[in-house]
């Protein structure tokens, strides 16, 4: 299975970034990294945005505030058509800073 790295980068979100998708068959979308909370007991999250339509929100649960949380990854099913494309992450009820990282790949 071949990957396509699209993000790997520090936050703060949001992150955007522009990529060619090489193929029209279906692939799956991998988003992982880290935000935190400024409250206890929240659900927090990463919000996946492909060509400025969210597809998805990668989350955790969040006992304890103003420490930062790996989010679960999320597996995103997408069908692109082959070219240009844009991806944005975004908090979703959340905050990010320079300590937290960001991976985002596809998966053909």
């Amino acid at each position: 299975m071949a990957v396509q790295m699209i993000i790997n980068q520090v936050g703060p979100l949001p992150i955007t970034a522009s990529f060619n998708s090489v193929g029209d068959s279906p692939m799956y979308l991998e988003v992982n990294g880290s935000v935190w909370t400024q409250t206890t007991n929240q659900m927090i999250g990463i919000d996946i945005a492909l060509d400025g339509q969210v597809i998805g929100t990668a989350k955790i649960f969040s006992n304890g505030n103003t420490t930062h949380r790996t989010v679960v990854p999320a597996y995103v099913q997408v069908k692109l058509s082959q070219g240009p494309h844009k991806l944005t992450l975004s908090t979703n009820n959340s905050v990010s800073d320079f300590n937290d990282f960001y991976t985002a790949v596809i998966h053909y």
